[in-house]
């Protein structure tokens, strides 16, 4: 039986669902920035539990939510002289990538911040009309001395509590505590107009809104890194409590471990931050994805080149056994093994040391055995979400690209920063109505094997041969 660790509890609980439709909602990123490795990590920690819900028989509806507004797009989009809109799509776009290139299952839903502002509103309009917040001059906030159980799910004491790291210190609030749900907008940043005043959400309201939206109550695991324990799950828990009394907000709390380098925590403020798409491009999305899978997502991970290295010559061991076999899953003892280390907090080291342990013994097993033990292996790895496909990836001509890159104006250091700027250039053309010239760069991309995608699933991904 499953059990994962709760975060609430503070302990390892046997997993029960209300129903076989598990309802899974991951706190996804602020498009700011480029994606780094503590984001893939989150992304991929997830998609093994989303994965192994599936392979487990149980309907799962995923919810990935997208915050594009917050006060940290708004600061870079000024200081690069694009628009909020503008960065957020561009940020977006080299997030999907890196999604993608990690083979991480696309979300069912995929609510974005700006998409959200009327449900947004009620929210605020509810906890406003019950007492539980207050409007100033700045905005409205959230009175957390009138919800009793605050703090409940980080552990904190009143004492050690300070105000959130994206929410200024306004000289208005009631308390240093109070979080901000509606913030006013100042001139020339983005807002739409409320009861309160024309602004924008606070950060910790947008995650509350899009739950209530999408699934009309309560939902079964919330996940997200464990810096958003507090104050944003702690803050995303009050307001929906306060806001909702009669239901269960959210069963189960996940929350995965930071990537360190040299012992301290991979992050923007102390500038040690390693670009995700970077790596993927050196090491390829399954070598990342499978460094992911060495350590306990609940535990910190140790992030080095060294180690990156060492897990490409490692997973190389697994792609090899796709050579000649297909994945299937015909030794039930392996399988087994797989369900019993998953089912222990998603224990994938321990799954791991188990697999190569069994490798290194195949030989004391007979030939048809062997092969039985072997195409399991490869059927776990598929479950877990790897590309076992023994295709090399194309190699593209440096000089071909700058070539074509510069033909539109466009300067080329690598595809995860040029391709952004050609995806705008052909928006840009669309919607001009200059279709020729956008289907033409299309075309032209498509024959060097770099697929652009138009619609829906816009983007853009490189073809193996």
């Amino acid at each position: 039986m499953l059990k994962l660790h709760n975060t609430f509890s503070k302990k390892l609980e046997l997993v029960e669902f209300d129903s076989d439709n598990v309802k899974i909602y991951l706190c996804g990123p602020t498009v700011q920035s480029s994606p780094h490795i503590g984001h893939g990590r989150s992304a991929v920690a997830f998609d093994f539990l989303v994965r192994y819900l599936k392979f487990l028989e149980y309907k799962v509806t995923f919810v990935r939510n997208i915050t594009d507004i917050d006060d940290k797009i708004i600061e870079r989009s000024s200081s690069l002289g694009l628009s909020v809109s503008e960065l957020a799509k561009k940020v977006l776009l080299e997030f999907e990538f890196s999604y993608r290139q990690l083979n991480c299952t696309s979300p069912d839903i995929e609510p974005k911040a700006t998409e959200s502002i009327e449900n947004i509103i009620n929210i605020i309009n509810i906890l406003y009309n019950k007492g539980f917040a207050y409007s100033t001059t700045s905005g409205v906030y959230f009175e957390v001395a009138k919800f009793d159980n605050y703090l409940e799910l980080s552990g904190r004491s009143r004492s050690e509590v300070v105000s959130g790291t994206r929410i200024d210190l306004e000289e208005d609030k009631k308390n240093s505590e109070d979080f901000a749900l509606w913030k006013i907008s100042k001139e020339n940043e983005p807002s739409w107009p409320s009861p309160w005043g024309s602004g924008r959400p606070g950060w910790h309201i947008e995650c509350s809104a899009m739950i209530n939206k999408i699934f009309m109550g309560g939902i079964d695991i919330h996940c997200g890194g464990n810096d958003l324990i507090f104050p944003h799950h702690e803050n995303e828990l009050a307001q929906s409590t306060a806001a909702f009394e009669n239901q269960n907000f959210v069963k189960y709390w996940l929350h995965n471990g930071m990537v360190n380098l040299s012992g301290q925590k991979m992050s923007k403020s102390q500038g040690n931050i390693k670009l995700l798409n970077e790596y993927i491009e050196i090491y390829s999305g399954n070598v990342i994805r499978f460094f992911f899978l060495r350590s306990h997502y609940r535990k910190p991970q140790e992030f080095s080149e060294d180690l990156l290295e060492e897990s490409k010559t490692t997973f190389k061991r697994i792609l090899d056994l796709g050579i000649e076999l297909t994945p299937k899953p015909t030794h039930a003892k392996t399988l087994s093994m797989f369900k019993d280390s998953m089912n222990d907090d998603l224990n994938t080291p321990k799954l791991l040391g188990e697999v190569f342990m069994l490798l290194g013994s195949i030989n004391e097993f007979k030939p048809n055995e062997q092969k039985k033990i072997k195409e399991t292996i490869l059927y776990i790895f598929e479950i877990l979400g790897f590309d076992l496909s023994t295709k090399p990836q194309k190699e593209i001509d440096k000089e071909i690209l700058k070539k074509l890159f510069s033909k539109y104006e466009i300067s080329f250091l690598s595809l995860e920063q040029s391709m952004p700027k050609l995806i705008k250039l052909r928006e840009e053309l669309r919607d001009n109505k200059n279709f020729d010239i956008a289907d033409q760069i299309r075309e032209e991309f498509k024959k060097i094997g770099i697929v652009i995608q138009d619609g829906k699933n816009s983007g853009w991904y490189r073809e193996n041969s």
